[in-house]
């Protein structure tokens, strides 16, 4: 019996392994294939790339620099993250004119609020609108840092979805670093969690649950696509109702303790230390 299921558990190992290696290599293409995309929407045309690898806040950061069909530099795409995003990781490609100016943001990957966070993906989007065309370094910057309007910089978020703003500008704030340690030989540095500085740090922190509540409160409030989404409404006004009964028990059992303590203390006036 040992011996059987021992044999089942190793055909079934090989088997996986055979898959594993089958799709192995079609993710690898496919990634590659995304890449070169990305790179066609962030550069101007190009002809070669060479490629630097680097690594700040601990995420490997990649800088494409590209050049044109007489050996001059294009652009540079730069391949950055950020672990700040409502659901996790997001990955984008920046790219960058010679001059610094942000010519374009694919993001590669994100698995941000479907209708709020997602939007960072579309063409049209204030983040990458409030971006786009410029150099970094001519916007209001919070310690030399890119930040949405609401942590004192010039790029506009998101509605209802603060901390997926925050994140975009992270990763475009670690690219930024990274085409400059290329580019000009700036030695990079690891950039700050999230789009505030020390010093408005702690405002950014106290607003985060808020920040949370109105990206939740974003989702909570799109329409339901599903029987679960018609039965959670249901189930919330069940929890309204039951929690507005028993605010209507509370009320009553203060009422009548005040009146029984206004029968044992005649005279006393009905409320009294309650306020």
């Amino acid at each position: 019996m040992v011996a059987v299921l021992f044999t089942i558990t190793l055909i079934t190992s090989a088997g996986v392994g055979v898959v594993n290696r089958i799709t192995e290599e079609p993710i690898a293409r496919a990634k590659a294939a995304a890449v070169v995309e990305a790179l066609n929407k962030v550069l101007p045309p190009f002809e070669t790339t060479v490629t630097d690898s680097l690594t700040i806040d601990g995420l490997p950061i990649t800088v494409y620099t590209a050049t044109d069909a007489a050996g001059d530099v294009a652009g540079y795409a730069v391949q950055t993250a950020t672990k700040n995003g409502f659901s996790g990781m997001i990955r984008m490609m920046v790219g960058f004119a010679p001059d610094g100016e942000v010519v374009n943001i694919d993001v590669l990957e994100q698995n941000e609020t479907p209708g709020l966070g997602t939007k960072m993906a579309d063409e049209d989007n204030p983040l990458l609108g409030s971006i786009r065309g410029k150099r970094l370094e001519t916007m209001r910057l919070v310690d030399g840092r890119l930040a949405v309007v609401k942590d004192g910089g010039d790029v506009d978020a998101l509605t209802a979805a603060t901390i997926s703003s925050r994140a975009y500008c992270d990763a475009v704030n670690r690219a930024w670093m990274a085409y400059r340690s290329v580019a000009t030989g700036t030695v990079p540095t690891d950039v700050a969690s999230g789009a505030t500085d020390a010093a408005s740090g702690a405002t950014a922190a106290s607003g985060e649950n808020a920040d949370h509540a109105d990206e939740a409160s974003g989702a909570a409030n799109r329409t339901p696509d599903s029987v679960a989404d018609r039965r959670g409404r249901v189930g919330d006004r069940t929890d309204i109702r039951d929690r507005e009964a028993g605010s209507r028990i509370v009320n009553r059992n203060a009422r009548e303790a005040d009146g029984f303590a206004a029968d044992k203390e005649p005279g006393a006036r009905k409320g009294d230390g309650n306020e």
